[in-house]
Parts: structure tokens; C-alpha cells; sequence
């Protein structure tokens, strides 16, 4: 795979990236934008105002696309030739070919953008330069020196317009750097301020400013008044937006009706009765669109009278029933398998946006032993309009030559609604109640691993787990900007047992010959588990991403047990943690497993850490690439005999395992498609044979270093 990729590189670096270039042009091959004499004007913004880029870069050098599309033959007379240029030339992208106008108008579009930030005497000139039929150019910005605010003044003759543009919160400041951007900002903050307080027919291209900059000291002095256009406007015009109004009546529509009234004025922020407020509205829109059987929204203001409004709402009916089936073949540790799951949605059950969601789903899997494993699993869920989930699920596991498990859940959570504006979520998982039965084990698999490891006796034993949960999550993630960097983060904090251990206490439960304290003969967990994610989305360019994602996580257990649950700890690798390792087959710690292979109920820990850096760039408007690299481990809390070199210590930096690749991404709306190969760099389990680092002169293996990955959604 490697080698292939290898020599795609070469032979795609080979093609003439002039081949489509007329005799007479040249290639844009490259195009900068520098200021020359001040470090506080931002290039990349400027950037944006350039006309004509070069063609699309991977990398930050390597025009992919470009060579795509001239791999196309220049002789297309046979049929096999002219598709090959068609396909071509459609992944691809033509050559970029300079234009001395484009170049001019970019040269204006900035010189504009630099006057709108207050650098009214900027300067901008080209640097070219030519070589073999290619061309750079770089836009040269002489900013000298800005402008500032000298003095500002509202000349409004309407007082309430007046009391607002003069409050605390103007934008605009004495002292401070011109720019039209904040001039734009202050008439947005007026205009909204008034629509919030019931002027409906207010509208901000009432305001206009003038700007005075003939000091001839770099100041401007500002004022802010009524567009001329107001002058013109008759008394009924201007009496209409300088009136306050009031909702008489709301009235709702429905193209099928579908959903109760009751649900309708729940999800609504506007009244009858009460003053008209624009953020209502705002507010009613985005929760009328959140509501699942709604695909769209209509709000419209009716003038009744002068000072009064009546609101007319208008929902349409989305899809309100799907059902999805999958079918896969599975391949693990050489063992083969086929899954299929079938998942019901109903998003209205009750007409009153109540989502049920039912699945159900079977594997089976043929052992390399000559063995067999069954699993089946079934769920429901239902959600209401009022943030609160509850789940049920029930899961059968049956080896057939080690034991046979069933695992039934049942889980209430509320999720409280985020406020206007607000960055934040909450969601609080009030109770989720798990239990776990063990009927059967053969006497052969509690020999070889639960006689001897207390890690899964404990696992594999029945037992009770009642638990609590509340998660918060931070995003400056701005669907209006979605181009802006933003970074995202989320606390998870989970205890269990608890309430049942003071029951216990106080009316003096039984014990098991452990020593831990029994609901219905069954021992109950204990524990306290964190977790942290972080991850920065750093928007180079529109098709450049850098993505940056940090995660931790803790687990302990006291009091009533000794180890943490199995189905509660934490694995290392997969598709979204350490790519060049499997699911559950990294740690913990130096950890190699049973025979130096893989060991599926022993690779689990207590502390988990893990670090990833991607770069992804889009290719094509449904396909992307990537280059990755991941570190990290799982560690367990305590030093536990059938995990040797697993816990936690003062040298857990030296088991951070690493590993690097590339993927694909594949957009396909409703779903984002990936495939990912990871190749591992350092093996915290090979220290001890001092062949840790994998490289191709250290052993590297194809079968045992390098793993592919196909998932769905992004990793983080």
C-alpha cells in the first residue's frame, strides 16, 4: 500500500503542470499578499480579497487536482482515450491562467478593504515573477499610517432612537482605529435593540454615518443620523417605524395537521398580548425547526390597526417515519463473522414531537478454534419535546465454549435547553440502571483466565450498577461563520453506587465471602469516573483544517468493589483513538496480552489518554483527505497480576504509544464516510524486546504494524 501510494505520488509530480497552458499565457502558479510596514494588518484577511488564487494545494505545495487533471491525454480520437480525459478533467482542475485584469481588480479590492480599516492612504502594487511559462505574483500592501476616531456624534431627532445609540454598549469609541466594519456592527446593535422593544417597521437602513477625515492629523471625526432618503418619506411612513407594537392575536397553520396545538405553543416565544420583540421570534424559529417532525417554519406579522400585529405561523411535515437496515461481514483477530441490524424512527408518535427510535441487531461469528459466538441486542428509545430520554436495551452474549451473558439497561436523562445566544449544554443522566447475569461458564474459561485474574472475576460475575451522570459541553462554533476557527469542549463526570451503599449501611445488608455488600444476592459497583475532551478546529482556508483533539479520562473504584465494571472501562485504539492499532488490542500500559496476542476481556484500564493532530484538505466537494498522528494508552489504577506492566506510574510518558497515516473522507449529506490507514511508530508493549520503535529498519510489520479503518463520521 505504502509503495503504491509512493508511486501515485511520482507519477502524478511527473505530469506537466503546464500542459494545458496556452503558448501564449502563463500559470498562476502562486499568489502572496505582504504588508511591508505593518505587522497588525492581517494578510490572510486580505487574502480573501483577491480575485484569481492559484489552483488548489495540498500541503500548502502539491496541486493535486492540477495533476489530476492533466493526466488527461491530449490525443482523445479513440473512445477509451476521450473518456479517460472526461474523467479526468472532471476530478480534476484546470490550470489557473493569469489575467492581468483579474489581478488589477484584486488590487482595488484590496486597496478598498484597507480604506474600510481605516488605512485611507494604503498603498498596493504587484511583484511578478516569471518562469517557465508560470507566474507568482505578490500583492505589496504599504498600509502608512491608520486612522483614528477623534470624536463622535449622534444627530438623531427622535429620542428613543438617541437613548439607545448613546447607552453603555456603543461600539463605536474615541481613540479607537477606524474601521467600517464596527460602524456596520453599532448600526445592527440600534437596529436590534429597537425591533426588541416593538419597533417592527424599523430597519437599519434608516442610519447612515458620515465620516469626516479632512483634520489632516489621521483622525475622523463620526456622526451618525437618518439616511436622507427618511427626509422624503411621508407622515404615515414615518409614524409607522417610529411606533411601538403589540401581538393580537397568533394564529398556527399546518399543511397536514400532524401536531397538537398544545406542542405548537410550547415550542412559540411569541405571545398574543404582549409587545412584539424580534428575539422572540429569533427564538421561535430555532425552536420550531428543532422540533423533529418539522421541515419548515413560516412567521408572518399582519398590521391591524396602528399599533397592533397579528402573527401567522406555518409548519410543514417532514418524513415521519424511516427504517434503515445493515448488513456486515466482520473479520477480528482471524476470526469471521456476518451482523444485521434493523432500526424503526417514528418522530411523532404521540403528535407532540415525541421521537421513538426501536432497533435490533444479531452477529455471528465463526471462531478459527472451530467455535461459535452469538450476540443479539435490542433497544427502544423516546424522547420529548421536553428534553427527557428514556431508554431501554437488552443484550444476549452466548460463547458457546466459554460462558453465556445477558446485560439489561435501563436509563432516565433531561438535557436542559440551552438559553438564546449561550454557548452551553447540559444534560444530566438521572439514573441509569444496569444488570448483568452470568448463567453459564465452562469450567475450561473460568480455569484459564478467572481463577487467576480478580480483573474478570469481577467482570464476569453478576452484578449491579446503578449510576449518575451530568455532562457539559462548550462550543464557539457559529453556524453563521462557518469558515471561522472554533474549538470544542466536554466534561463528563459519572458516580455509581452511592445511594445503595448507605441503604446497605444503614439497614446492615448482606455481604458476600468479598466483603461487599449485596442487592438480591448480587454485589452492586461503586465508583467515581471523569472524563475531558478537547478539540480545536483551526479553519486555515476554507479546504484546510487543522484539527487538534486531546482527550482524558479516570476511573476509580471504592468502598463496596475493587474493579471497576468491564462494560465502564476504558479501551485503547479503533477508528477514533490510536489508528495504528485496533479496537481493544493497545495497553494497558506495556501490557502484550495473553501469548503476545490479543486479549480482548484483559486489554481494558482504568486511565485513558490520548492526543491527535489532523490535517484534512478537500479535494473534491464530496471527498477529502487527511494526514493524521495519534498518541497515546490506557493505564490501569491498581498493579493487578493478570495485567503485568498495566498500572499507572511515574513513567506512564514512556508507554505512549504513537502512530501516523492518511484517510479518506467521503461527504455523503446525510452521512460522512471514512477510511483511515494507520501505521504504528512506537509500541509501548515491544520495550522490553527493544524493538518499541516500528520503522522499516526496525522490523516494521505489514500484518501486525499497520491497520485499516472504515467508519462512519469524523474521529473528533
Amino acid at each position: 500500500m505504502v509503495l503504491f501510494l509512493c508511486s501515485l505520488f511520482l507519477v502524478l509530480c511527473s505530469c506537466n503542470t503546464t500542459k494545458f497552458v496556452p503558448q501564449d499565457k502563463y500559470l498562476l502558479n502562486k499568489v502572496r499578499v505582504k504588508c511591508v510596514d505593518d505587522k497588525n494588518v492581517s494578510t490572510a484577511t486580505l487574502g480573501n480579497y483577491v480575485r484569481q488564487k492559484q489552483n488548489t494545494e495540498i500541503f500548502g505545495f502539491w496541486k493535486l487536482q492540477l495533476h489530476v487533471y492533466n493526466t488527461a491525454p491530449l490525443d482523445t480520437t479513440t473512445k477509451a482515450r476521450a473518456r479517460a480525459a472526461r474523467n479526468a478533467k472532471k476530478m480534476g482542475e484546470a490550470p489557473i491562467i493569469y489575467d492581468e485584469e483579474m489581478t488589477e481588480v484584486s488590487m482595488q479590492q484590496i486597496r478598498q478593504q484597507m480604506n474600510n480599516m481605516g488605512y485611507f492612504q494604503a498603498e498596493v502594487d504587484t511583484q511578478l515573477r516569471f518562469k517557465k511559462r508560470k507566474v507568482e505574483v505578490t500583492y505589496l500592501v504599504t498600509a502608512h499610517q491608520p486612522y483614528y476616531v477623534r470624536q463622535y456624534e449622534v444627530d438623531i431627532p427622535i429620542p428613543e432612537i438617541c437613548t439607545i445609540a448613546r447607552d453603555e454598549r456603543c461600539k463605536v469609541h474615541p481613540g479607537e482605529q477606524f474601521s467600517t466594519s464596527t460602524l456596520d456592527a453599532e448600526r445592527e446593535r440600534i437596529t436590534s435593540a429597537l425591533r426588541n422593544q416593538g419597533y417592527y417597521y424599523f430597519e437599519k437602513s434608516l442610519l447612515e454615518f458620515t465620516a469626516d477625515s479632512s483634520l489632516n492629523s489621521h483622525q475622523v471625526d463620526i456622526r451618525l443620523h437618518l439616511a436622507p432618503y427618511v427626509s422624503q418619506l411621508d407622515s404615515t411612513e414615518v409614524k409607522r417605524f417610529r411606533t411601538r407594537y403589540s401581538i393580537r392575536d397568533v394564529n398556527y397553520a399546518q399543511d397536514f395537521p400532524f401536531l397538537r396545538k398544545g406542542a405548537l405553543r410550547r415550542a412559540s416565544r411569541i405571545r398574543a398580548g404582549e409587545q412584539y420583540a424580534e428575539w422572540r421570534v429569533e427564538r421561535t424559529y430555532a425552536r420550531m425547526n428543532a422540533l423533529p417532525p418539522v421541515k419548515y417554519v413560516d412567521i408572518a406579522f399582519t398590521p391591524v390597526g396602528d399599533t397592533l400585529l397579528d402573527c401567522n405561523i406555518t409548519v410543514s411535515r417532514s418524513r415521519l417515519n424511516s427504517v434503515t437496515a445493515e448488513v456486515e461481514g466482520t473479520y477480528s483477530a482471524g476470526d469471521w463473522g456476518v451482523a444485521a441490524g434493523l432500526r424503526y424512527s417514528n418522530k411523532n408518535i404521540f403528535h407532540g414531537a415525541e421521537v421513538l427510535t426501536v432497533g435490533a441487531r444479531a452477529s455471528y461469528e465463526w471462531r478459527a478454534n472451530g467455535g461459535r459466538a452469538i450476540e443479539a441486542r435490542a433497544d427502544a428509545g423516546l424522547i420529548f419535546p421536553s428534553n427527557v430520554k428514556v431508554e431501554v436495551a437488552y443484550n444476549y452474549q452466548q460463547r458457546p465454549d466459554e460462558y453465556t451473558r445477558t446485560i439489561a439497561n435501563a436509563s432516565l436523562s433531561y438535557r436542559i435547553p440551552r438559553a438564546p445566544g449561550s454557548r452551553w449544554t447540559h444534560e444530566f443522566n438521572l439514573v441509569d440502571i444496569n444488570y448483568i447475569y452470568v448463567p453459564w461458564m465452562s469450567e475450561e474459561f473460568k480455569r484459564q483466565f478467572i481463577d487467576r485474574s480478580s480483573v474478570l472475576k469481577a467482570s464476569y460475575e453478576d452484578h449491579f450498577i446503578v449510576d449518575w451522570s451530568y455532562t457539559c459541553s462548550y462550543s464557539t462554533f457559529n453556524p453563521r461563520f462557518p469558515n471561522r476557527s472554533y474549538l470544542q469542549f466536554a466534561l463528563r463526570a459519572e458516580t455509581a453506587g452511592n445511594f445503595l451503599y448507605a441503604l446497605s449501611e444503614l439497614f446492615h445488608f448482606p455481604k458476600n465471602e468479598g466483603g461487599s455488600y449485596m442487592m438480591g444476592k448480587i454485589p452492586f459497583a461503586q465508583y467515581a469516573k471523569g472524563d475531558f475532551n478537547f478539540t480545536y478546529h483551526g479553519i486555515i482556508t476554507p479546504k484546510h483544517h487543522l484539527v487538534t483533539h486531546i482527550g482524558f479520562g479516570a476511573a476509580v473504584p471504592y468502598l463496596n468493589a475493587k474493579v471497576i465494571p468491564f462494560e465502564k472501562r476504558y479501551f485503547g485504539g479503533g477508528a477514533s483513538g490510536v489508528r495504528g492499532w485496533q479496537a481493544r488490542t493497545l495497553g494497558p500500559g506495556t501490557f502484550r496480552g495473553a501469548g503476545n496476542t490479543m486479549s480482548y476481556d484483559l486489554q481494558v484500564g482504568d486511565i485513558h489518554l490520548e492526543m491527535n493532530l489532523e490535517y484534512r484538505f478537500k479535494v473534491l466537494r464530496f471527498m477529502e483527505l487527511a494526514a493524521f498522528t495519534d498518541a497515546g494508552n490506557i493505564w490501569t489504577i491498581y498493579n493487578y497480576d493478570s495485567q503485568p506492566g498495566g498500572a499507572f506510574t511515574s513513567e506512564f510518558y514512556k508507554q505512549i504509544a504513537w502512530s501516523y497515516g492518511v484517510g479518506l473522507r467521503f461527504d455523503l449529506s446525510v452521512m460522512v464516510f471514512r477510511i483511515d490507514f494507520g501505521v504504528k511508530l512506537y509500541d509501548p508493549s515491544r520495550i522490553d524486546l527493544g524493538s518499541q520503535w516500528r520503522t522499516a529498519f526496525n522490523g516494521l510489520c505489514w500484518k501486525d504494524d499497520m491497520t485499516f479503518h472504515f467508519a462512519i463520521g469524523y474521529p473528533f
